[in-house]
């Protein structure tokens, strides 16, 4: 039981941060930026049910916190896809601004279970 605690525990306090690249700017209704080949972590089941998708990860635009009525979360392909709603924002996105995405995510995960296939 301790030994599941601890995996349980090293799942939900690892945050890793990634650095969101633009994608499409010019759509009308979104500010579309990815994080590509991420996607959520998977979680042990007895985790993944009190743990709901948007509890899973935070959004930052220049160091300012999004709240997640400000965006939709989607994948695309091996993409992770963050699609500002450009209504709620006072400003435009543009390719310069510095957007981070920091939680249960990770990144090169289409290579690591090639790997692991390998094996």
């Amino acid at each position: 039981m301790i030994k599941d605690l601890v995996n349980i525990l090293a799942q939900v306090h690892e945050p890793d941060e990634y650095q969101l690249s633009p994608h499409n700017l010019n759509h009308s209704t979104f500010s579309i930026w990815k994080l590509e080949d991420g996607k959520m972590k998977d979680l042990d089941l007895q985790v993944r049910s009190k743990r709901p998708e948007h509890a899973r990860f935070d959004i930052f635009i220049n160091g300012q916190y999004i709240l997640e009525a400000d965006y939709i979360f989607e994948h695309d392909g091996k993409n992770l896809l963050i699609k500002f709603i450009k209504e709620n924002f006072s400003y435009s996105l543009d390719s310069s601004d510095e957007i981070k995405i920091e939680g249960d995510i990770q990144v090169g995960w289409v290579i690591l279970i090639n790997q692991n296939l390998k094996s």
